[in-house]
């Protein structure tokens, strides 16, 4: 029964594919498309009305697959994930509900390493397409705001069959708001929160639970260019996984994770450059282990 039992927590590991995860994953496989931890600093401070790219790299690596109450559940499981997320965003100089109207969207490139009960397996191809057809921002002095409606369209390369996928073959539905707080300017505070509502996988008669995220920062300029501070992210699932309509492991297979660590920002005369670490704790049935993440923003 155990043997039984720790072949199916290595199944459902296997099929871990990121989609812009930093590597927290919960759900089907363990995985989701929420991005936590790719926003930190200003993430309510939208930019003035023009066309952005910006550019995500992450690097995810854990070491551990977490059970339930926080154990080790898989032996010999490593997991790396080096994931390259173009986004585009469009502002607009029109007004709706007394903000400036805008709209996004990202496709990530995923590559995708696992080790697990022996076994080794890699995956390299695009994932999800993620797209807002609206959002609004609110504010121009130290108080922003954003309110965003993301979808998220099943696109990426996904098999039943295979052991790692970068797509996850169902939609998501995700209302997103995010804020900064500036009340100075030496000291910025953000955060952006989202919940997921997946639909199931038709192909498994899986249906992955409902996500609760929030990505958060504080930082401190430490000239008009350069800017430091801490950042991380917290994810809590707030119903169960089921399959064929029953609930999966016997409690939900609920995911849950913490992170946190030092981040660094600096403001160029056109573009700017931020990369973060973060370390991950109070994992449950995810890989438990730690992401870098940079960011670009370049305006168009």
């Amino acid at each position: 029964m155990k043997r039984k039992a720790t072949a199916g927590l290595i199944s459902l590991a296997a099929c871990a594919g990121l989609a812009l995860s930093s590597g927290a994953l919960a759900t089907e496989g363990g995985s989701d498309t929420i991005g936590e931890g790719a926003e930190a600093f200003f993430a309510g401070a939208l930019p003035p009305a023009g066309v952005y790219g910006l550019l995500y790299y992450t690097h995810y690596h854990a070491s551990q697959f977490n059970d339930s109450h926080g154990n080790s559940a898989v032996p010999g499981f490593k997991l790396d994930a080096d994931v390259v997320i173009p986004r585009v965003v469009w502002m607009s100089d029109w007004s709706l509900l007394g903000g400036r109207y805008g709209a996004y969207a990202v496709l990530p490139m995923e590559s995708l390493a696992l080790d697990a009960g022996g076994f080794s397996f890699n995956r390299t191809n695009l994932g999800d397409l993620i797209v807002s057809p609206g959002l609004i921002a609110w504010g121009a002095g130290p108080l922003r705001t954003v309110a965003a409606m993301e979808f998220v369209f099943p696109t990426g390369q996904y098999d039943m069959r295979a052991v790692l996928n970068t797509g996850k073959n169902y939609y998501t539905a995700r209302p997103i708001f995010a804020v900064s707080w500036m009340p100075n300017d030496k000291v910025e505070m953000s955060a952006k929160i989202t919940y997921s509502f997946n639909s199931p996988n038709r192909d498994t008669n899986y249906h992955s639970g409902n996500l609760f995220h929030i990505d958060y920062s504080a930082s401190y300029a430490l000239t008009p260019a350069a800017r430091a501070g801490i950042s991380g992210y917290f994810v809590k699932q707030t119903t169960d996984d089921t399959l064929n309509g029953q609930s999966v492991a016997g409690d939900g297979f609920r995911g849950q994770t913490f992170a946190i660590g030092p981040g660094f920002r600096y403001q160029f005369s056109k573009f700017s450059l931020e990369a973060r670490v973060v370390k991950e704790f109070f994992v449950r049935n995810r890989p438990a282990g730690a992401a870098l993440w940079a960011k670009a923003v370049i305006p168009f």
